[in-house]
C-alpha cells in the first residue's frame, strides 16, 4: 500500500498544534467549570428554597401560635349534669377578640345557635354555655359540633373549623348595595377596620335589574361576599343557592323588631340581618292642607278645592310609570277590595289562593280605571315627577314610601305623615312592608368573616342612625335612635303593616300586578285587567 505524503505546512507547525490544543483544554476546563457552577447555583439556590420555606414555616408557626391555643368543643356542663353545650378555652397568653361559638347540628347541614364573647381572656379552664337539655333534643347531644371564630392579639382573623381544622382568614370584603346606602357604609370603612381588622369595599349594584347583576357576580370570578337587598329577593336567592342562612346569637336577635327578622325568614330559616324597613304613607304638606283627611274621598275634595283656588296643580300625586308601582299604590288597591294572596291560619301568604280576578280585586282594577280617566293617577307620573310635584308645591299630598321625604325636606317643605285614608265605604287601606337586609353569598370568599361581624356592626347605633338619616327611613333596629319624627312615623305603618311575600316567583308577580295596574289607570277595564292578571300569576305560581 502507498501512502501519499503531504505537502510542506499541511498539518502545521508545532506552535499551532501547541495552541490548538491549549484551546481545547480551555474549552474543556470552561465546561467543567460551567458545570460545577451550576452544581453550585442549584445547591445554593436549594438551600434558599429551603430556607425560604423553613422562614415562611416559622413566620406561620409563630402567626398561629396563639391561635393554635384556642378551641371550642361540644360536650356536658361540668357543674350541671344533663345539660349541654359550646366550651370555649383560650390557653394562649393573650385575649382574643369578636369570638364567635357556632354550633352545628347533627347532619352537619345547618348552624343551629351562635354565642358571641366580645372578647375572652387567657385562661385553663373552658368558658361553658349551655344551650341544650336532654329533653329539649334527646340523644342528639353527643353529636353536635362547635365552630370557633376569632380575632387574635396580632388583629388577624381565624377560624376553627367543626373538624378542628385552623383557617387564617383573609382580611378583606365585598358588598354590593344600592347608592344611597353605599354612600353612608362606606363612612365606616376606617372604623371597620380599625375594630375588626378587616378592610370592607362597598360597591353600588347595578342599575336597573341588581339582583340580575349579583346573582351573575355570585357565579363569577370575583365574587362578592355580601349583598344588602330588599327581603322579597330572598326567595329566589335562597331558592338558587346564592346565598345561605344566617345565625344570629341570642342579644344580637334581641336588637331588631323581631317582624324585621321573620321577614327575612324563608322556609323556616333566617337569610340575613336586617337593616332598614320602609311602607307607603301620605305625606301631607300642612301649610296647603292643615288638617289630615280621614277618607280617599275627603282628600279628593280637599285637593280639588285647592285646585280651584289655584293654589295646587294636582289633586295628590303617586308613582304609576308606564309599568306600574303596586307597592306606591297598594293601599288605594286594598281599600277598593283588591288582595293578591290568600292567608293560612298561621297568617302566612297562600300563593294557591289568588285573588286578582276576585270580584273585589276587578272592583279595585276598575276604580283604578276611573281615577285615570280623573286624571289622578296617570301613567306619565313616575317616581321623580310625583316627587317633584310635592316638593315644588304642585300638590299638597303624596303617597310614597319614606324615599320621598328626602326631597320634601330638602325643600323645606312641612311635612306630616299619616295613613293613607280609606274610602268611605271600602276596606282599610292595607300596605306592605320591606325590609333591606345584608345578605351572605354561599360562595363568597370571606363569608366566615360576613357571618361574624356584619351582624355586630349593624347593632351599633351610630351605625344606624347615620344610615336612618341618609336614608330617610326607619331601621330595624328596636330603638331607632336619631330618628325624625316624620321617620318615626313610617316606623309605627311599618309595625302595622303586612311583609311582602319572598316566595321565589315574586318579582314575575310584581311585573304582572304593576302591567295590571298601569293598564287599568290607561282604560283598559277592570274586569279585563283582572282575569288576565290572575291568569299570569297563577302560571307564574306553578312554575316557581
Amino acid at each position: 500500500m502507498i501512502v501519499a505524503a503531504a505537502p510542506d505546512g499541511v498539518w502545521g507547525d508545532v506552535p499551532s498544534w501547541v495552541a490548538a490544543v491549549a484551546t481545547v483544554l480551555a474549552l474543556a476546563f470552561a465546561a467543567v467549570a460551567a458545570q460545577a457552577a451550576l452544581r453550585t447555583y442549584r445547591i445554593e439556590s436549594e438551600r434558599d428554597r429551603v430556607n425560604a420555606e423553613s422562614r415562611r414555616a416559622q413566620d406561620d408557626y409563630l402567626r398561629r401560635t396563639q391561635a393554635a391555643l384556642v378551641s371550642a368543643w361540644w360536650g356536658e356542663s361540668p357543674d350541671q349534669p344533663g345539660v349541654w353545650g359550646a366550651h370555649l378555652r383560650n390557653a394562649s397568653g393573650a385575649p382574643v377578640y369578636q369570638v364567635y361559638c357556632t354550633v352545628v347540628d347533627a347532619d352537619d347541614d345547618a348552624e343551629e345557635r351562635r354565642i358571641h364573647h366580645p372578647v375572652v381572656p387567657p385562661g385553663t379552664v373552658a368558658q361553658f354555655s349551655g344551650l341544650v337539655r336532654p329533653a329539649e333534643v334527646p340523644a342528639l347531644e353527643p353529636v353536635r359540633r362547635v365552630k370557633v371564630s376569632f380575632t387574635d392579639s396580632a388583629g388577624i382573623r381565624w377560624l376553627r373549623d367543626q373538624y378542628g381544622r385552623l383557617i387564617e382568614l383573609q382580611p378583606t370584603l365585598r358588598v354590593k348595595a344600592d347608592r344611597a346606602r353605599t354612600a353612608v357604609l362606606t363612612q365606616f370603612e376606617a372604623k371597620f377596620r380599625a375594630t375588626y381588622g378587616v378592610t370592607v369595599a362597598f360597591e353600588v349594584d347595578a342599575e336597573g335589574h341588581p339582583q340580575d347583576a349579583f346573582m351573575a357576580d355570585v357565579r363569577g370570578s370575583a365574587v362578592a361576599d355580601a349583598l344588602v337587598c330588599p327581603h322579597d329577593w330572598i326567595g329566589v336567592l335562597a331558592r338558587d343557592r346564592v346565598i345561605e342562612p344566617v345565625v344570629l346569637s341570642t342579644e344580637q336577635r334581641s336588637a331588631f323588631a323581631p317582624w324585621t327578622l321573620d321577614s327575612l325568614v324563608h322556609e323556616g330559616r333566617l337569610y340575613g340581618v336586617p337593616t332598614t324597613m320602609d311602607t307607603t304613607a301620605l305625606l301631607r304638606n300642612t301649610e296647603l292642607a292643615p288638617h289630615a283627611p280621614a277618607t280617599f274621598e275627603e282628600l279628593v275634595a280637599m285637593g280639588e278645592e285647592l285646585l280651584r283656588q289655584g293654589r295646587v296643580g294636582e289633586v295628590f300625586a303617586t308613582r304609576i310609570g308606564d309599568r306600574g308601582d303596586p307597592f306606591q299604590t297598594w293601599p288605594v288597591f286594598t281599600s277598593a277590595g283588591g288582595w293578591l294572596f290568600g292567608r293560612d291560619p298561621d297568617g302566612s301568604w297562600n300563593p294557591g289562593e289568588v285573588g286578582l280576578d276576585s270580584p273585589g280585586s276587578i272592583a279595585a282594577f276598575e276604580c283604578f280605571r276611573i281615577l285615570g280617566e280623573q286624571g289622578m293617577l296617570r301613567r306619565g307620573v313616575d317616581r321623580l315627577a310625583a316627587r317633584r310635584a310635592f316638593s315644588e308645591g304642585r300638590t299638597a299630598f303624596l303617597l310614597t314610601s319614606s324615599d320621598g321625604l328626602q326631597e320634601a325636606q330638602a325643600a323645606k317643605i312641612r311635612v306630616s305623615v299619616s295613613a293613607m285614608p280609606p274610602f268611605a265605604q271600602g276596606l282599610p287601606a292595607r300596605t306592605f312592608s320591606l325590609v333591606h337586609g345584608l345578605t351572605i353569598a354561599r360562595e363568597g370568599a370571606n363569608s366566615a368573616i360576613a357571618h361574624d361581624l356584619f351582624a355586630d356592626f349593624l347593632t351599633h347605633g351610630h351605625v344606624m342612625t347615620a344610615l336612618s338619616q341618609a336614608v330617610h327611613c326607619p331601621v330595624a333596629l328596636l330603638a331607632g335612635s336619631g330618628e325624625s319624627e316624620a321617620v318615626q312615623q313610617y316606623r309605627r305603618l311599618c309595625e302595622v303593616a303586612d311583609p311582602m311575600p319572598t316566595f321565589a316567583f315574586m318579582r314575575r308577580v310584581w311585573d304582572v300586578l304593576g302591567e295590571a295596574q298601569a293598564d287599568a289607570v290607561a282604560g283598559a277595564r277592570g274586569e279585563v285587567v283582572g282575569r288576565r292578571a290572575a291568569a299570569a300569576v297563577r302560571d307564574a305560581v306553578r312554575n316557581g
